[in-house]
Parts: structure tokens; C-alpha cells; sequence
């Protein structure tokens, strides 16, 4: 009798803490990016914080096309959607914000976030992205796949070197 209260008590912890969220495990190399606001799965006092292997392991995505600052491009990277589903999003979440190292921020609502593969790119060719070339981490809009997505974002909103997405929620 003994043993099933152990049992019953050691599965009503599991559910419990399966209900809570468990924490994502922490980066082992350099944190590229750092996610945070209205989100439920975090490893950080900061929130969510990936480093390359974490964030091209949420699952890869390419998106071959225009960029209206280099030209025709073959991007490898994260869709955000993808990302924010691993940073385990509130479902009140509006907007996601990306923000580079500069501080340069642009708002993206979750709506699209979720209509358009808009990504954080993490290649270009197969290659690393360098610093001098927008990586390690780059904005990337869909437009040659959505071409609506242009009049939504602007070139101007192709954001280069992102470290923060911050979720609001209403």
C-alpha cells in the first residue's frame, strides 16, 4: 500500500510540474538570442536564452528570394512563430518585437507572425552569417512567397544583428 501512495504521490508531481512548464535547458555556448516578455518556458532571470545550437535546434527553415538590400538570397534560419512556440507564448500575446544590437526595434504582430513565415535567419548559402552582413541573427521577410508582407513591412524593417524578442501580451 505503501508503494502505490509513492507511486500516485510521485505522478501527481509530474502533473504538476508538466502543467507548469519545465524549464528550458540552459545555453552551453554564446546567447544570440534572448527571448522575453509574455512567455512560460524561460531558463534565465532575463527569460529565454538561446544560444546558436538552442535556436537552430527549434527547427530550420529556408526561404529562398528577395532581399531588398542584397538582392536574390537563400536564407537558412527559425521561423518566429517556431520560436515563440518553443518560448511557450501566452495565448493573450499581441506584438513581438525584435530588437538588434543597435536598439533598433521593429513591432511584429503575432497575427502575422503566425500568417508569414517571417524568420530569424542564421545562414545565408549555408554559410554563418557575420556581423558585417546582419548576423549572427537577421529578419527576414517572406517577400517573394507573400508579397503582401512588403506593404505590411517595409525594407526598412529588415533588421540586422536582432539579440531580443520581447512578447506583449493585451
Amino acid at each position: 500500500m505503501r508503494r502505490v501512495m509513492f507511486v500516485l504521490a510521485v505522478f501527481a508531481v509530474m502533473v504538476m510540474i508538466g502543467s507548469t512548464g519545465i524549464a528550458a535547458p540552459k545555453p552551453e555556448g554564446k546567447v544570440v538570442l534572448t527571448v522575453v516578455g509574455a512567455i512560460s518556458n524561460t531558463n534565465s532571470d532575463k527569460g529565454l536564452e538561446l544560444d546558436m545550437a538552442m535556436l537552430e535546434g527549434i527547427k530550420l527553415t529556408d526561404y529562398e528570394g528577395k532581399d531588398p538590400w542584397l538582392g536574390n538570397k537563400k536564407y537558412t534560419g527559425v521561423l518566429i512563430s517556431d520560436i515563440l512556440k518553443f518560448a511557450g507564448v501566452s495565448d493573450t500575446a499581441v506584438e513581438v518585437t525584435t530588437v538588434a544590437k543597435d536598439g533598433k526595434k521593429v513591432v511584429i504582430k503575432i497575427a502575422d507572425v503566425n500568417k508569414f513565415p517571417i524568420m530569424l535567419a542564421t545562414k545565408d548559402n549555408n554559410k554563418v552569417i557575420g556581423s558585417g552582413l546582419g548576423g549572427p541573427v537577421k529578419l527576414v521577410f517572406p517577400y517573394t512567397s507573400h508579397p503582401e508582407v512588403e506593404k505590411i513591412h517595409s525594407k526598412d524593417d529588415w533588421s540586422w544583428y536582432v539579440v531580443t524578442l520581447e512578447v506583449k501580451a493585451q
